[in-house]
């Protein structure tokens, strides 16, 4: 009976190890992303602009302090083939929501991970999301170049089937919500930045 226990023990821990091996390959891209941050992170924590001539860069988000830089991807549709196509080309506003520098919400969404296979450039753009802080810095330039500045104010983790954080409130404060599927690999939770214009 002992010897069966352990035969059966054995087959488990390898049956873990073979799923942890594959779980880390698939999702490799974020986790080359994290120890890449955390590799380089300077320790002073000063955020260097990824490129600070492109201030006049139409429809771009930049988050200094993550050395996140990527376009923004504008679509009419949340339906599931219209929303895949524009993760792989960046990060996506949420139609109905309001534009960079309105009042409102201006709601917008990436990938902290995709498959290896997928295609696009962005599938880690918010890997490492969880990471910013309070009162750093997100720059989102318009579709006519004109950059905004917003001030992270909260981040969160809420249950993949909240939608409240795409309201647009009463339109007195100018917002920004970030979003990301949370944990890595997943789409139990999801991930939340939020953001008010720097006066």
């Amino acid at each position: 009976m002992l010897g069966k226990l352990i035969k059966v023990g054995r087959w488990l821990v390898i049956a873990l190890l073979v799923m942890a091996v594959l779980f880390v390959a698939i999702n490799s891209q974020f986790f080359i992303k994290q120890v890449n941050f955390w590799w380089g992170q300077d320790v002073s924590h000063k955020a260097i602009p990824i490129n600070p001539t492109a201030t006049d860069v139409p429809d771009q988000i930049q988050i200094p302090a993550l050395q996140v830089q990527a376009p923004l991807v504008y679509i009419d549709s949340t339906d599931v083939l219209t929303v895949q196509s524009a993760l792989a080309q960046g990060v996506v506003h949420y139609p109905g929501t309001v534009l960079p520098g309105e009042f409102g919400n201006a709601f917008y969404f990436g990938h902290s991970s995709d498959f290896i296979s997928k295609p696009g450039r962005y599938k880690t753009v918010f890997a490492l999301l969880p990471r910013i802080e309070i009162g750093q810095e997100i720059l989102v330039n318009d579709g006519r170049g004109r950059q905004f500045t917003y001030r992270v104010v909260s981040k969160q983790v809420v249950p993949a089937t909240a939608t409240e954080w795409l309201d647009q409130g009463d339109r007195r404060r100018r917002l920004l919500t970030l979003q990301t599927s949370y944990p890595v690999g997943t789409a139990i939770a999801r991930y939340i930045v939020q953001a008010e214009i720097k006066q």
